[in-house]
This record gives C-alpha cells, sequence and structure tokens, in this order.
C-alpha cells in the first residue's frame, strides 16, 4: 500500500515537473508575441511598415507555436494525477496565458489593417501605443517567474505576483491616455475605429495577464493548505 502511494506520489511530482517546464516554454513563447507586437508598433512610429510587416510575420507564427504548447499542455494536464481543483486552475491558468498571444494577433491584425487601408495614424499616436505594449512585456515576465517558482510559494513568486498586478495598472492608466489622444486627433473615423480597437486589444492582454496572476495566486495558496 505504502508503496503504491509512493509511485502515485512519484508520478505526481513527475507530471508537476512536466507541466511546470511546459508552462514556462509557453509563456516564453508568449512573452516573444508580445515584444514582436512592440517591435510592430516601434516599426510603425518609425514610418518603417516594412519591418513592422515582419514583426508581425514572426508573432503570427509564434502565436500558432504558442498554440500548439497550449494543447499538448492541457492533455498533459488531464492525464495526469493532480487533483481535480489543481488541474482545473492549471488548464484555466493555460489557457489564459495563450489567450494573451491571441490578443497580440488580435493587435498585429489590425496593424495590419491599418497599412492596408491607408489610414493616417500620427506618429505621437503610434508612440502612445507603443507605450501599452511596452509595459505588457514585464507583465508576462513575471508570469515566468512565478511559473519557474510555481513549487515554492516564496516571497519572491509573491512579488512577481504583485508586479503583474501593477503593470496591469499601468497599462489602463495608458488605456485612458491613449484613448484620449485619439478622440482627440484629426484622425479620420475608420483610422479612429481600427486603432481603438488596436488599444482596445491591448488592454484585453493586460487584463489577460492578471487574470493569470490570479490563477496562479489560488494555485500557490491551495499548495499552502
Amino acid at each position: 500500500m505504502n508503496d503504491k502511494k509512493g509511485m502515485l506520489g512519484w508520478f505526481s511530482k513527475r507530471k508537476e515537473e512536466v507541466v511546470r517546464m511546459g508552462s514556462r516554454s509557453h509563456g516564453l513563447v508568449v512573452q516573444d508575441a508580445v515584444t514582436e507586437l512592440n517591435l510592430a508598433l516601434t516599426a510603425m512610429g518609425k514610418g518603417d511598415q516594412v519591418n513592422a510587416m515582419k514583426c508581425i510575420e514572426r508573432l503570427m507564427i509564434l502565436e500558432r507555436e504558442a498554440d500548439k504548447i497550449e494543447d499538448k499542455l492541457c492533455a498533459d494536464v488531464s492525464g495526469g494525477e493532480l487533483s481535480v481543483q489543481e488541474r482545473e486552475d492549471l488548464i484555466h491558468f493555460i489557457r489564459k496565458m495563450d489567450q494573451i498571444a491571441n490578443w497580440c494577433k488580435e493587435g498585429a491584425i489590425h496593424i495590419q489593417l491599418l497599412k492596408e487601408t491607408n489610414a493616417l495614424v500620427p506618429e505621437y499616436i503610434w508612440l502612445e501605443i507603443g507605450k501599452m505594449s511596452e509595459e505588457l512585456i514585464p507583465a508576462v515576465k513575471h508570469l515566468v517567474k512565478i511559473v519557474e517558482n510555481m513549487d515554492n510559494a516564496s516571497t519572491e513568486t509573491v512579488r512577481n505576483i504583485e508586479a503583474v498586478y501593477d503593470q496591469e495598472k499601468i497599462v489602463d492608466g495608458l488605456y485612458f491616455s491613449c484613448i484620449k489622444q485619439v478622440h482627440l486627433s484629426p484622425m479620420d473615423p475608420r483610422a479612429v475605429m481600427l486603432v481603438r480597437e488596436l488599444i482596445f486589444t491591448l488592454e484585453m492582454a493586460a487584463d489577460t495577464c492578471k487574470n493569470c496572476a490570479d490563477t496562479l495566486s489560488i494555485l500557490l495558496v491551495a499548495r499552502r493548505m
């Protein structure tokens, strides 16, 4: 009986390690997707549409890669020896993490539409939006750090969770600033509509980072009990 329990515990730990490493890889791909979005926005601000489209191409590849890792991770978690609640929380986290890459893809699509419709966006608007995407990068980096230490609810882990919340607040503040700048700008209605939707995708990506941190916080608290 004790041998059986020991074996189950070993499987559980082994599965946990596989999920943790997979989640880390997933997080790094999502981080790269956010970085490419930021580079695309920076390039658009400089009027370098060619480079911006190259960034978007790379972002699309990364988003598909994130999807593949997400599917495998969810299958690993579903077939594991983890508790039901922990399994549900982990799958929720993995799905939410992937949504950050999905929001980046949505943002990239709107940049493409702005280019293809020749909508004129002033440089200062691109710079404002670029600030939002820049603040998303540390948010995802903090999420990756939390995943790396999932088996250890240390003070540093708590600090990383708080840091994700802080980044979300910063992006929220920039969201208001960006929307105000858009409505004060001389852009035509088509450009205003597309830029507003682009800004919305970045705000949703930041909200999703916070949602991921919430889920990880629940997981860590549950493990302490």
